[in-house]
């Protein structure tokens, strides 16, 4: 799908404009990070990515909705950094099922949400009825290919792949004609289920995560912002029937490896001897690094 503004022009700065020797110490130890990550999206798994987005989607929701309390937190954090504003034109790059477009809507002027996968735009959208949002705008449109027509106040972007190198960094901040914000992981997660499966289906897993806050705050400092950091704890727990987590984990498996009927059973097996009745205890624990910056030239304004 085109971007609604693909007809204009808009320039932004790669950091990568003559190879590597042209990069900065913390692009390198980004890129390498990147290309070790086992889970990042490639050419040959993109359309498989896409389609276990959309199978999580409605689910998605309800976990946003569940931890909407921390969400509303780290928006409260940018308001008090003057970050986000009433009235603000509001960019969220890698938006989900909404998780904080839908409280940005609440008192922006308008929140131009992107996202690739129209399972995830939809349930934004019917949640966005529900609450009365008018001025949420979904955009089915892949990161790379949008080309706004203009800036916006606030530009955003919350543990989605879409910013995972310098250039994508840099695009983001290209979007916004004051303020940023880039939220990822603030330590190691431990991803649990996905960890134990991993060794028995496809084998050692690389330990490396390359949306480690470190790589794009150090990444900012080298460039001569003045990112300020500040960190968010999110814990949940949940009941899923064991049939809908072998369910999503085939298909996420299948992202990376062809999955074999050996390889549904031994995932079957995993959750079914460590569920009760038939349901398993998710338990989820993630650190989240909230990074905001001025776009040079105009902070405070």
């Amino acid at each position: 799908m085109n971007s609604p503004f693909s007809g204009a022009f808009f320039y932004y700065p790669l950091s990568d404009r003559g190879g590597s020797m042209n990069k900065t110490k913390w692009e390198i130890a980004w890129d390498e990070a990147r290309l070790k990550s086992p889970g990042r999206v490639r050419m040959q798994n993109e359309a498989a990515w896409a389609g276990y987005w959309d199978e999580v989607a409605d689910e998605y929701l309800c976990d946003v909705i569940a931890g909407e309390p921390v969400y509303r937190a780290i928006i409260s954090y940018l308001t008090r950094q003057g970050a986000f504003r009433d009235s603000d034109r509001v960019l969220d790059v890698g938006c989900g099922p909404g998780t904080y477009a839908l409280i940005f809507a609440e008192r922006a002027r308008q929140v131009d949400a992107l996202d690739s996968s129209a399972a995830m735009l939809a349930a934004m959208s019917r949640e966005a009825s529900h609450r009365g949002l008018a001025k949420l705008r979904p955009l089915q449109v892949k990161w790379e290919e949008l080309v706004p027509e203009g800036r916006y106040d606030l530009a955003f972007s919350a543990m989605s792949p879409a910013v995972k190198d310098a250039p994508t960094l840099r695009k983001l901040e290209a979007c916004s004609s004051r303020s940023c914000c880039l939220v990822t992981y603030g330590e190691n997660p431990d991803y649990g289920p996905i960890n134990d499966l991993w060794k028995a289906v496809i084998g050692k897993r690389p330990a490396t995560n390359a949306f480690h806050y470190v790589y794009p705050y150090n990444l900012l400092r080298e460039i001569d912002r003045k990112p300020v950091l500040e960190m968010f704890e999110l814990e949940r727990a949940k009941h899923v029937p064991v049939d809908r987590l072998v369910r999503q984990h085939v298909t996420y498996f299948g992202i990376f490896t062809a999955i074999d009927s050996r390889s549904e059973r031994l995932i079957r097996e995993y959750f079914e001897s460590r569920s009760d009745a038939g349901l398993f205890e998710v338990k989820t624990h993630v650190r989240l690094a909230a990074i905001c910056w001025d776009v040079p030239g105009r902070a405070g304004t």
